[in-house]
């Protein structure tokens, strides 16, 4: 198999893709498979805003992290 041709590695969580694309060199590999994606994304209907303590998005955020 020649340098060019090599198939992409299966990456199965976005940190492997991470490190994948950030020390690959990706001219080596075969990406004549790929096609565009576009995704719709609705147009916002409605806005909402609020004052919350600087705290509690905080916390929200904390939270959240895995």
């Amino acid at each position: 198999m020649s340098s060019k041709n090599r198939s992409m590695p299966s990456l199965h969580s976005d940190e492997a893709v991470e490190d994948f694309v950030a020390t690959a060199d990706l001219a080596r590999y075969d990406l004549s498979g790929f096609k565009p994606m576009r995704f719709k994304i609705e147009p916002k209907a409605a806005t909402l805003n609020m004052r919350l303590s600087a705290s509690l998005p905080d916390a929200v955020k904390a939270k959240g992290k895995p």
